[in-house]
């Protein structure tokens, strides 16, 4: 009996060094995500070069608009251009425009769209977003805030008749930031992803951070 007392000593000591220099598994790192869902009913080459956008709206995150279109209206009663009371809306207006004309869109005013009188040569496109909102998990705990962004792109004949219109672009994606993360701007962020995948036939993650 006091020979196997060594061996159960020296078992035991091994079994204890074993688990002290077991390291603990680490935790999966939270990251910032956006996922997108892009489709074109025109090929890249189809789609006009002239482009009319309206300011984007804030909308619900089932995509109902918060705000409203603002007519622009000149002295002889005429609409020239279209604005919203956001001042992130019109700022983001300008990156919209911005963005386009670096992807070789030559972007009109809404004066020039109504000049124009071949129908379906220019791309009207709409955005709208959210501001960051909560997303919870099935414990009713917040796991992360989400942005969303749509962006449809439309032709019109040369009336602008909404019963003859084409909706040719359809764009949707969502940035996801786990909780505790920090993403400055994140409506400004999401809507360069968005507008990254326009007029793409894809749908895809990728990750931000």
């Amino acid at each position: 009996m006091n020979r196997l007392i060594p061996s159960f000593i020296a078992v035991c000591v091994c079994a204890m060094a074993s688990c002290m220099n077991t390291k603990p598994v680490a935790p999966a790192t939270k990251r910032i995500t956006f996922s997108y869902d892009s489709l074109a009913a025109l090929q890249a080459k189809d789609i006009p070069p002239l482009v009319y956008a309206f300011p984007p709206l804030r909308s619900s995150k089932d995509g109902k608009p918060l705000e409203k279109l603002q007519p622009v209206v000149s002295a002889g009663g005429g609409v020239t251009e279209w604005k919203t009371a956001s001042a992130l809306s019109m700022e983001l207006k300008r990156e919209v425009g911005s963005h386009l004309t670096t992807r070789g869109y030559c972007v009109i005013s809404f004066e020039e769209l109504l000049a124009i009188r071949q129908p379906y040569s220019v791309l009207v496109i709409s955005t709208f977003y959210t501001l960051p909102y909560d997303v919870k998990n099935d414990k009713d705990e917040v796991t992360d805030k989400a942005t969303f962004v749509l962006i449809k792109g439309t032709i019109f004949d040369q009336n602008l008749d909404p019963k003859t219109k084409k909706d040719v672009i359809k764009v949707d994606g969502v940035t996801k930031v786990p909780v505790g993360k920090e993403f400055p701007d994140s409506v400004t962020r999401t809507l360069e992803q968005a507008y990254s995948w326009f007029a793409d036939n894809s749908t895809g993650v990728i990750l931000l951070d």
